[in-house]
């Protein structure tokens, strides 16, 4: 269907018609569908259009689709270096920041990750562009830039699957020329006001004038309005790892079908695992396991435990058992890669145990050998 208008759904029951699109792909956006309008007038727009699709939206799939991407971007980024993409040796440097948006949005800070060359950004969006492909099968577009609202305009330009690079000098010139609703925090009705005062560009919005938005729009917002326009935002990127999951994606050395052929493995990616939840101070309730094979299938699995934990035991038991009891119902199967996720976090307000010492001390022990 990829070459046909497709068009997601959501379906409110009442009627076969009743209800809002969610998304639909580029071929359908060419014949004036989007995201939040009527089923109904979308189908009237594709009425002479006998190969149109519309789906069902699958909240769940997507979930899982983007929690695979998100953590296969978090570990990309964490052993990425510019010597280990050209040369195959991992070298590590300091972990990018990482602030996940929405199921298919996420900002990182890679400043010292690039060594401050937009160049090398560039590289590094390239190798990570295809990595997102080989292993998940999605495209993704990516704006790197000076600041996070210029990343994200940038990110839109060239959709699907492109890049847009805008460095430091560049910036402003480049706001000057965007419209202004493709401004963060401009919506339809801001848009339309600042038409009606003859302003439809983000040069224009430079132009007039700080004290005259301030008198349209207050303060605050005149303020935001016009640093946009100069293509200033100091906004940080929020590190939200934390927030919601703790995982690890490795790619095994060779595809398996069995536990037994992955033991050293299984207990590398679980005190991996292990060490980013001591580190975050936080216990795990939620442990699941993530398989892709070599046809980039994935089956994910996971089990809740009784109470939260922080017990490192507990987590590699439960790894190896859920993994068992999916391979021995999946026996064809062939697993490429292997990924495992904390979830159900809180903070641990205690103090560790005598038992969390000692699996913390075993796990810097193994990984310092």
């Amino acid at each position: 269907i990829k070459d046909k208008p497709v068009i997601v759904c959501i379906y409110s029951g009442r009627t076969k018609e009743s209800g809002v699109v969610s998304t639909c792909n580029y071929i359908a956006r060419n014949y004036g569908i989007k995201s939040g309008i009527p089923i109904k007038i979308a189908k009237a727009k594709l009425a002479q259009v006998s190969q149109a699709v519309f789906l069902p939206s699958d909240i769940k799939y997507y979930s899982e689709k983007s929690d695979n991407a998100m953590t296969l971007i978090r570990d990309f980024l964490d052993n990425y270096s510019l010597s280990s993409a050209r040369s195959n040796v991992f070298q590590p440097i300091k972990c990018a920041k990482f602030e996940y948006i929405g199921l298919d949005e996420c900002f990182v800070e890679v400043t010292e990750k690039a060594d401050f060359d937009f160049a090398k950004a560039k590289e590094l969006a390239n190798n990570l562009k295809k990595q997102i492909r080989k292993e998940t099968r999605l495209t993704c577009s990516i704006g790197i830039a000076p600041n996070k609202m210029i990343a994200k305009i940038a990110s839109d330009f060239q959709k699907p699957d492109g890049m847009t690079i805008v460095e430091p000098d560049e910036a402003k010139n480049f706001i000057s020329k965007c419209n202004v609703d493709k401004i963060p925090g401009i919506g339809p009705k801001t848009s339309a006001k600042l038409l009606e005062m003859g302003i439809r560009t983000g040069g224009e919005l430079s132009a007039f004038g700080l004290f005259r938005l301030i008198d349209a729009f207050g303060k605050k917002y005149a303020t935001y309005l016009y640093k946009s326009a100069q293509g200033i935002d100091n906004e940080p990127i929020k590190s939200r790892r934390s927030a919601k999951q703790i995982g690890r994606i490795i790619t095994l050395k060779r595809d398996i079908s069995q536990t037994s052929e992955i033991e050293d493995e299984l207990e590398y990616i679980c005190k991996s695992v292990y060490k980013m939840a001591l580190d975050q101070n936080v216990l795990f309730r939620n442990i699941g396991i993530l398989l892709i094979l070599n046809d980039l299938d994935n089956i994910t699995r996971s089990k809740s435990l009784k109470t939260h934990s922080r017990d490192f035991n507990e987590l590699y038991s439960s790894v190896k058992s859920i993994l068992n009891v999916t391979l021995n119902n999946y026996p064809n199967i062939k697993v490429r890669r292997l990924g495992i996720k904390l979830s159900d976090l809180k903070d641990n307000e205690g103090q560790n145990t005598m038992l969390n010492f000692i699996n913390n001390n075993n796990v810097i022990d193994t990984k310092t050998k």
